[in-house]
């Protein structure tokens, strides 16, 4: 596929906004070999509800489309709640906060959005959902990272209102991804 005729998509729920406040401790939390993580910016924060791959443009009105046609939910609130890592403490790769109550609502969510995207996603393999905002990565896991602190960080739960979704395109670069909404799809 030529790159220049195709947009790498996700679908998303921005949460910016509602970390703010505690990121910079998060990250802070931190301090052996702090360096080694890539923490993502602010104004790319967000929950991944499925990623699409690289995407032909004649497909984007077709997504569109479908995500219009189902996305007659109602809002709701989600709690982002404690902080973990992937794939493992000993190996971290990912560093991300988690979603506490209101969590079965938003995989219900997900699966209407996967099941009515699947024939436009680039791998379609099927992945068990594990809602979480992803703050930080590092190119490779890391042996040598004190993440405790970052696990043991305490903060209390901040609500995410889910009224809206957007489908995103990622692009990147040598400075990292920088994420642009195409669409917004608010709730009811």
């Amino acid at each position: 596929m030529n790159s220049k005729l195709n947009k790498r998509l996700f679908i998303g729920i921005s949460a910016n906004y509602e970390i703010t406040p505690i990121f910079l401790n998060i990250k802070s939390s931190i301090l052996y070999n702090s360096g080694k993580i890539q923490w993502i910016p602010l104004e790319n924060i967000h929950l991944t509800l499925s990623f699409l791959g690289n995407i032909s443009f004649e497909y984007i009105p077709k997504i569109t489309q479908s995500l219009k046609d189902i996305l007659s939910l109602d809002q709701f609130i989600v709690y982002i709640e404690k902080t973990g890592i992937f794939p493992s403490t000993q190996l971290p790769k990912i560093f991300y906060l988690g979603i506490g109550k209101g969590r079965k609502k938003l995989t219900e969510l997900q699966k209407i959005i996967e099941k009515n995207i699947v024939p436009f996603k680039v791998n379609r393999k099927k992945k068990n959902f594990m809602p979480h905002i992803t703050i930080g990565k590092t190119k490779q896991p890391c042996r040598k990272i004190d993440v405790l602190p970052f696990l043991k960080y305490v903060y209390s739960p901040i609500e995410l209102n889910v009224n809206s979704l957007a489908l995103y395109e990622s692009q990147l670069s040598h400075n990292g991804a920088r994420y642009k909404v195409i669409t917004k799809f608010p709730l009811n």
